[in-house]
């Protein structure tokens, strides 16, 4: 029998949940819950729900502020319209501003980008946004401290080129002239760090000094520096001119990096993910193919794809080989607007298992930036959930944060990170001139005030910026050792050398990589462009303004040869109106070159240089012979120079009795072998001044005798007779 009861106990429930899901059917297509039937909010919701969440008190909410700017931006004109708190966003940008400025400092040069920013900032704000910002005073003040330390910083230039003039003047030929290395010595001490950062001839007084100190038996008191421990290149997809690079290519940029900074591990900035501004609000690209898990990436600024340049491998088949041959790499991206902690995870989940990523890079110049200069910088509560997130993924990986301005980057926050340099486009080794971006500072000096404010974590410098060529293609070859050692010189702690990618290709560094003839002209194209008198071809435009330093000559001459060693195929490929250029300026150069020789000072060590400077004009046309203005002043120079007689055989006695005397204070001659042994030089001097040559041999045989017989030798050390009898067997060969 059927119980009825309970049929109509059921039909009673399930006609309550039928009418309970009717009534409440509209309100699931129409309120956003958690439940996921909502309808989309529409462009216009997002933002206007994004500026309601802006609650800014620190410098910590600004990318909430520029994310909802960056969305509003991409309304059209019609969706707006509908956005009714706009104003709210406004003053949250105000209020941004505000408290930048408070937090700003000028303490170093370097600081007039900070500066230059916030007026840039402020400047672009309405006006009733800047009627928010009760504090722009401040930004005088800041100017006025600037100008404090331009003040100086030339009085630091002052002082620096003093010192770098008395080592230029420094003539070490010959052990007597070692009290000039020690003047020499004894002002450059005298300086401070900063001035010292400005002495572009420090180099030759540690090679004097080397010389030295080996005459005396001991030695290099002056080595390669032990402080660069990583050294490699940047990798970018965009970055190298032409095709792309195989493994063998990098093993090439390995070993030679090798060479030149002996025992620094192979390290590589390997760009994983460049910026894309059509991903969402704009964000990252990274390069290998997107997971199979259903997120939609693009809604969160990620986008996949290879990478596109010719020859390029896929990045696993590189990071395959670096693991084999122990090359380091950091996977570094341009993140744009996309989350830093989201794209570790898909980083690491795709090449966590190479031996060769070590960790994490981030270009801060394009955090929460997708143009020039508008990334924003980085906290320290930022930077340390980056560092620790990075850190629960392996802990033994390493982040490095990138920007050109150590402002950008956390102020206080420093864990194991490792501080990345990317400034480029400065006018000068030194500060002795602008460049496209005013700079004020000079490279070396600017980095290190980086180092310093960094101090005591690692450093890691990428170099080597095609613009930067205008300053250091003149400077000492190989080049990239020579920068990479004058950097090492100005930081105290351990360092990194990356030479950016850009200039891989080129004649003075790796042109062993070059696959074309086209990727040598276009290398040498772009050099030989900046001696064009326009746009940021500082070279040129200095030259145009009858303001070029020796510096700039010497880079013509530099680039001169650089045409010359091309094939004749190569140079008819070249820009023609660029070579006009080079040949136009070329008279001019000469005419510096020649101003800057001191007829006055000039000594045997000079003469390489008046050569070399006849050589140049030597190889000129006979009508840019007609526009040298100074050839009398070379021509003086080199009659000055050919009326330096030097004596070699009195040269050669005083250097041994100077290293006599040395080993006299050492102690390395003791008892009565010192008066001995130095009468029989005097007697030696005598002889010569009297023209008496065999008489002077005889007394040196006495004296070697006396060095190295006993029982008079058991006076004199081992290394005091090694070193005597080199300089005793140079002065009978000059007798």
């Amino acid at each position: 029998m059927t119980n009825t009861r309970l049929i109509g106990e059921k039909s009673k429930r399930v006609l309550i949940v039928v009418i309970t899901f009717l009534l409440i059917l509209p309100s699931i297509f129409t309120s956003q819950d958690e439940v996921g039937f909502a309808a989309a909010a529409t462009p216009d919701e997002t933002v206007t729900d994004m500026i309601k969440a802006l609650d800014v008190k620190s410098l910590d909410d600004r990318e909430a502020v520029v994310l909802a700017r960056r969305f509003y931006a991409r309304l059209s004109a019609a969706q707006k319209a509908l956005v009714t708190n706009v104003q709210s966003l406004e003053k949250a940008e105000a209020q941004i501003i505000k408290l930048w400025i408070d937090s700003a400092e000028v303490e170093t040069l370097v600081d007039e980008g900070l500066v230059y920013v916030l007026k840039e900032e402020y400047d672009a704000l309405k006006p009733s946004q800047k009627a928010l910002v009760t504090n722009v005073d401040k930004l005088d003040q800041l100017d006025a401290k600037h100008e404090g330390l331009m003040k100086i910083k030339d009085q630091n230039f002052a002082k620096a080129k003093e010192v770098q003039s008395i080592i230029e003047q420094m003539q070490v030929l010959s052990y007597s002239d070692k009290s000039a290395a020690a003047n020499a010595r004894a002002a450059y001490d005298s300086l401070t760090g900063d001035q010292k950062a400005m002495v572009t001839n420090y180099h030759l007084l540690k090679e004097a000094e080397n010389k030295i100190s080996t005459w005396e038996g001991g030695p290099p008191v002056h080595k390669a520096p032990e402080n660069i421990v990583y050294a490699g290149t940047r990798s970018s997809d965009y970055g190298v001119n032409g095709q792309w690079l195989g493994t063998e290519d990098w093993q090439h940029i390995t070993d030679q990096m090798d060479g030149y900074f002996p025992g620094a591990e192979p390290t590589y900035v390997w760009i994983i993910g460049r910026l894309n501004t059509s991903v969402g609000a704009g964000g990252v690209r990274l390069e290998f193919e997107q997971p199979n898990d259903g997120v939609d990436y693009a809604s969160q600024n990620i986008s996949f794809g290879p990478p596109t340049k010719a020859g390029h491998l896929t990045h696993e088949e590189y990071l395959d080989y670096f693991d084999k041959h122990g090359i380091k790499v950091f996977l570094q991206v341009e993140s744009g607007f996309a989350d830093m902690k989201t794209l570790m995870d898909l980083i690491f989940d795709k090449y966590g298992h190479h031996e060769s990523v070590v960790g994490f890079g981030v270009d801060v110049e394009w955090y929460y930036g997708i143009s020039e200069d508008a990334g924003i910088p980085v906290t320290d509560a930022r930077a340390q959930d980056w560092d620790e997130h990075l850190k629960s993924i392996n802990p033994s990986y390493r982040m490095f944060l990138k920007h050109y301005n150590h402002r950008w980057l956390p102020p206080t926050y420093r864990s194991d990170i490792l501080f990345c340099d990317d400034s480029q486009s400065i006018g000068s080794i030194d500060g002795e001139v602008e460049g496209m971006y005013e700079d004020s500072m000079g490279f070396i000096p600017e980095f290190k005030a980086w180092a310093d404010y960094f101090y005591p974590n690692e450093v890691l410098y990428q170099i080597g910026y095609r613009p930067d060529a205008m300053w250091y293609y003149p400077l000492e070859k190989p080049v990239i050792k020579d920068l990479g050692e004058r950097l090492a010189e100005v930081t105290r702690q351990n360092l990194g050398i990356a030479w950016v990618d850009f200039t891989i290709k080129d004649p003075l560094t790796f042109p062993a990589l070059f696959k074309a003839d086209t990727e040598v002209v276009s290398a040498v194209n772009t050099l030989v462009g900046y001696l064009r008198s326009s746009g940021n071809n500082m070279v040129g435009r200095r030259f145009a303004a009858g303001e070029a330093t020796l510096t700039d000559a010497l880079y013509v001459a530099e680039i001169r040869k650089v045409v010359n060693s091309l094939t004749e195929a190569q140079r008819n490929a070249l820009n023609q109106s660029y070579l006009e250029n080079l040949i136009n300026l070329e008279p001019k150069a000469v005419d510096i070159r020649i101003n800057n020789i001191d007829i006055a000072n000039l000594k045997i060590k000079d003469k390489a240089k008046v050569a070399d400077i006849r050589a140049t004009y030597t190889a000129l046309s006979a009508n840019q012979k007609a526009q040298v203005t100074q050839l009398s002043h070379l021509e003086s120079a080199e009659k000055a120079l050919a009326a330096i007689k030097e004596d070699g055989s009195s040269k050669a006695l005083a250097d041994l009795d100077a290293l006599l005397k040395h080993f006299d204070s050492t102690g390395d001659i003791n008892g009565p072998s010192v008066s001995q042994l130095s009468s029989r030089l005097d007697q030696v001097d005598h002889h010569l001044k009297a023209g008496r040559i065999k008489q002077a041999v005889q007394q040196l045989d006495q004296f070697e005798s006396h060095l190295n017989q006993p029982p008079q030798s058991k006076n004199v050390s081992m290394k005091a007779k090694s070193s005597l009898n080199q300089m005793l067997n140079y002065l009978y060969e000059k007798l």
